[in-house]
């Protein structure tokens, strides 16, 4: 064998290997970048869950204020009916 073909023989693989890597390595930094574009989404929706949560138990607990005050208010009349 050849000083050339020996060359040849180990550097056209080793290339090969060299730019499949290089290919790799730029789909692999695309999708990093897409997975960190749908994570700052979920952070979004993370952020109006919560918010959406918190004005859920804000209306319950409105809610729970006015039929303990109406429950007051009918114990009131049913205690002045009972005299």
């Amino acid at each position: 064998m050849t000083d050339i073909q020996l060359l040849l023989s180990i550097g056209v693989p080793s290339l090969l290997v060299v730019l499949s890597w290089l290919s790799n390595n730029s789909r692999l930094g695309r999708a990093e970048s897409r997975l960190d574009a749908m994570d700052k989404r979920f952070d979004r929706i993370d952020r109006r869950f919560d918010e959406v949560i918190a004005a859920i138990h804000k209306d319950t607990l409105e809610i729970m204020r006015a039929m303990t005050a109406l429950h007051e208010r009918v114990a009131v009349i049913e205690t002045k009916q009972g005299q």
